[in-house]
């Protein structure tokens, strides 16, 4: 409050009135904190070229005209959510280039900022970006601030990566590409394994802008298995070098196998629940060692992101009543929903139908089978994120929108989902909002910018009806979406 007041009084001494163009002035709203167990009484918060400038009572009377007044009494003003698990390219569910499909694309890449909005994001991080990607999204409108990590990689590994052998490098991010010593007569004759040592990757990657780096422990799936994975060694100096230069690592793993290399290798964030135990082992023995690993993952201060909605994201690729959710109308535009429904929309579908369950069943009997095959690794994932809450590890929000090819993963939406799986695991509510704000922030290094209501830091803020600490509905509840300092009532946001 001192803080506050202090810079209060500073402001109203060297600005005139004229000076106040595109402020806003947020008018009796009960403040929610992270980190706090109860929210504030009513208070004013003033806002002035996209920060905070000034939280009190009865600021509209002290202070020169605001250029824009919002009515928040009996409402809860609470910061942005974060989102530090997503990619951002691409519109989810679409593969093909058809000439006919070029509107409702561009319609869909118009929506898909507003749609995080629309839920409440007003910050994500892209686990793959790139630069120029990135600078084209944070121009738009109304969206969240996105920021990227760099996808560091190794030939022939995951994500799956191919060379022209003759000339350079041809994969989008290949400059992050490390050299791997298990792999020496991979590479064309003009690559330079001196700019891809981990110290060079991770020195291009900090030059262009990232956040942030991602490696990956994938040996594969489907039709790709087996794949090279980087040794513990190679990994380890990425980590170095990156923490160094104040750079998080993020892990790509969801088996218990990628959580041991997590342990060896020391990055920073698993951006994946544990979905696949190891198998042919005990099962007693190895419910032990998970509960032992849960430990030392929090002795390792190495965080976790459950991601627990990508699973019943690919099992509602058979859900025939999906579209009947009236959360999808406001995060799908109809044009493109109507795709998804038809044929060509369903080509995703009906290739895991062939391939797993058989197309012959009905789709009510496709359905029911995939929820019978995501019963063990959904199991295998509450009980891990079970085990790490009971043992203080740091649990991160991410939702990995989308995961892959699944338009049931779409932006907004299914952030709002993984809320709810949080949930069922025995979260409660301000542990939730404290993963939704602070702690991602702080993840990030950007604790001194977003992540809370406070004099000074970005406005990204949500007003709503409800309090968030008391019911998850209250993210629903949404009146007005916050984006520096320009407010968007919520329904302007909808897909519809």
């Amino acid at each position: 409050m001192l803080r506050s007041l202090f810079v209060l009084g500073l402001f109203t001494a060297v600005l005139s009135p004229s000076a106040y163009a595109d402020s806003l002035l947020i008018k009796q709203a009960k403040i929610v904190q992270p980190d706090q167990a109860q929210a504030s009484a009513p208070q004013d918060v003033l806002i002035r070229d996209g920060k905070i400038v000034a939280i009190g009572k009865n600021l509209g009377k002290s202070q020169a005209k605001s250029d824009r007044q919002i009515d928040g009494r009996g409402k809860f003003l609470v910061p942005g959510l974060i989102d530090t698990h997503v990619h951002l390219d691409g519109v989810p569910g679409y593969a093909g280039k058809r000439p006919e499909d070029e509107a409702m694309l561009k319609e869909a890449r118009l929506q898909m900022p507003r749609s995080y909005a629309y839920f409440g994001f007003t910050t994500v991080l892209d686990l793959t970006g790139n630069p120029s990607f990135i600078a084209d999204w944070n121009s738009q409108p109304a969206g969240p601030q996105a920021y990227f990590c760099a996808p560091v990689t190794i030939p022939n590994g995951y994500p799956a990566s191919w060379m022209d052998k003759d000339l350079q490098f041809q994969v989008e991010g290949t400059k992050y590409m490390l050299f791997d010593p298990a792999q020496p007569t991979v590479y064309p004759a003009n690559f330079k394994p001196e700019a891809h040592t981990p110290q060079a990757v991770v020195a291009a990657a900090k030059q262009d802008g990232a956040s942030c780096i991602k490696v990956f422990y994938e040996t594969g799936f489907g039709a790709k298995k087996n794949l090279p994975v980087p040794s513990p060694e190679l990994i380890q100096a990425v980590v170095a070098h990156a923490k160094s230069l104040k750079m998080p690592v993020y892990l790509h793993g969801n088996s218990q196998a990628a959580y041991e290399f997590a342990l060896k290798t020391g990055v920073t964030t698993l951006v994946h629940g544990m979905w696949h135990e190891t198998k042919q082992v005990d099962p007693l023995m190895n419910q032990q060692r998970l509960q032992a690993m849960a430990r030392e993952l929090a002795t390792a201060d190495i965080s976790i992101q459950p991601t627990i909605q990508v699973l019943y994201g690919e099992q509602e690729a058979m859900n025939p009543d999906f579209f009947k959710n009236p959360q999808v109308d406001h995060a799908i535009p109809q044009q493109l929903a109507s795709w998804y429904q038809s044929d060509a929309g369903q080509w995703m579908s009906k290739l895991l139908a062939e391939e797993l369950v058989g197309s012959t069943n009905s789709p009510a009997e496709r359905y029911q089978a995939f929820q019978k095959m995501y019963a063990k690794p959904l199991n295998t994932v509450r009980q891990m994120t079970q085990q790490l809450q009971k043992n203080g590890a740091r649990l991160l929000f991410g939702s990995d929108t989308p995961s892959g090819p699944f338009y049931t993963q779409f932006p907004g939406v299914n952030g709002r989902w993984e809320m709810d799986r949080w949930l069922e695991t025995g979260m409660s509510l301000p542990q939730l909002f404290s993963a939704l704000t602070i702690n991602n922030a702080r993840a990030l290094g950007l604790e001194q910018s977003i992540g809370s209501v406070e004099v000074g830091k970005r406005a990204d803020l949500l007003l709503l009806d409800r309090n968030p600490l008391l019911s998850v509905e209250a993210y629903d509840s949404i009146a007005q979406v916050i984006l520096h300092g320009k407010p968007h009532a919520r329904a302007s946001l909808s897909a519809h």
